[in-house]
């Protein structure tokens, strides 16, 4: 009786085990489960990585701001990319209604040309995720060894103050004049898409002009050079580009803010692109990118880098603040991009080729109202 007492307690200890260990596994599948459908939608980096072009590499000549290719901006080495959500949240743009729709209206209508039966390829639109180091409302992708304190900088005082005269306080121009977007939101491109244009109603001289358009009606005096910097030749670009802004420089000596408007470009596997799109007052908006480069080494002949961050964090504050969701993560790097000629200098790339016009149109509007209101507050 005693062995059978003994054989029924040791039966319950693996009767017990045995439920428990189950549980637990249980419970460890339904965890992971649940991970990997809230991943879904989401690109692997590592992947990324693999399939996308190569990025180049900053020349360590200090005459050369970098080296030139057209996907030069492409940094996806800290950045996740999310699958956009089917339901957004919209961010009710309280005022301005009517004039942003004035703009809107004005934006070209165009079909690109096309064979018959030529190929295509697909366009994912994406949402650029919340990755690098967090500063305040938005994030930062250091690309440099440089240990920065970014909130530190954000909260410096800027250099500089605009006046409210007939003086031109901002320069906006564009170092590639040619990039050009997207004719319909189509989900897909014909191979044979040219993304490069010298019409001014198709490229991103009309970014520029949107830009412009808003800082005027705030009262703030602006220039808008539309040299093409880019044509007939696209190596030497930045280096005309500098000529140009040197030159309106010393026309116009009251200039305190230079805004380079670019396109950016992301390929990936089989020819695939990339459209950062986010929705603002129920309107599709390009995602935009604010790069400011550094002097990490003492390569470039570029004193001031950090005048020209602190400004950047500013407007990246400033639009996050006012459009959540409109700005990827800020992009700091080991470059020049001709931002060492003055102390209120960034490149903003304004969507990719895989935007339409009108999102990049709208994106640099609710930019130009960002940058009104931070030049306003100085």
């Amino acid at each position: 009786m005693a062995i059978l007492k003994k054989v029924l307690k040791i039966s319950l200890v693996y009767i017990f085990s045995f439920l428990a260990l189950s549980f637990v596994s249980f419970s460890f599948i339904l965890s992971t489960s649940e991970k990997i459908k809230n991943s879904r939608g989401t690109f692997s980096t590592l992947a990324l990585k693999l399939s996308l072009p190569t990025v180049s590499k900053v020349s360590k000549n200090k005459n050369l701001d970098k080296v030139n290719t057209e996907n030069y901006s492409v940094y996806l080495k800290s950045y996740s990319l999310k699958v956009k959500p089917k339901e957004e949240k919209s961010v009710e743009i309280k005022e301005n209604i009517d004039y942003i729709d004035k703009i809107l209206k004005k934006v070209p209508v165009y079909e690109f040309k096309h064979q018959e039966n030529e190929e295509t390829f697909s366009i994912k639109e994406c949402l650029f995720g919340t990755s690098g180091i967090r500063c305040g409302n938005f994030f930062v992708n250091n690309q440099t060894k440089l240990n920065i304190n970014f909130l530190e900088k954000l909260n410096e005082n800027l250099d500089f103050k605009i006046q409210k005269n007939n003086d031109p306080q901002v320069l906006v121009m564009h170092t590639h004049t040619s990039e050009s977007y997207m004719d319909k939101d189509r989900g897909f491109y014909y191979q044979n898409t040219e993304f490069h244009s010298t019409n001014n109603s198709r490229n991103v001289t009309l970014v520029g002009d949107a830009i412009c358009k808003v800082l005027e009606k705030n009262e703030i005096k602006t220039i808008h050079d539309v040299t093409y910097h880019d044509v007939p030749m696209y190596t030497g670009s930045y280096k005309r580009s500098e000529n140009t802004v040197k030159r309106l420089l010393e026309k116009n000596p009251s200039l305190k803010v230079v805004l380079d408007i670019h396109r950016d470009t992301i390929e990936y596997k089989d020819r695939k692109k990339i459209k950062p799109t986010v929705k603002i007052d129920g309107r599709k908006a390009a995602q935009v990118m604010i790069i400011s480069g550094c002097n990490t080494d003492g390569s470039l002949d570029y004193p001031n880098w950090e005048e020209n961050l602190k400004f950047s964090l500013k407007l990246q504050r400033e639009i996050e603040t006012l459009y959540p969701g409109l700005v990827r993560a800020l992009l700091f790097t080991h470059a020049r991009y001709n931002q060492h000629l003055t102390k209120g200098s960034t490149l903003i790339e304004v969507g990719t080729d895989a935007n339409t016009l009108e999102e990049a149109v709208y994106s640099g509007i609710l930019v130009g109202e960002a940058l009104s209101r931070l030049l306003n507050r100085l």
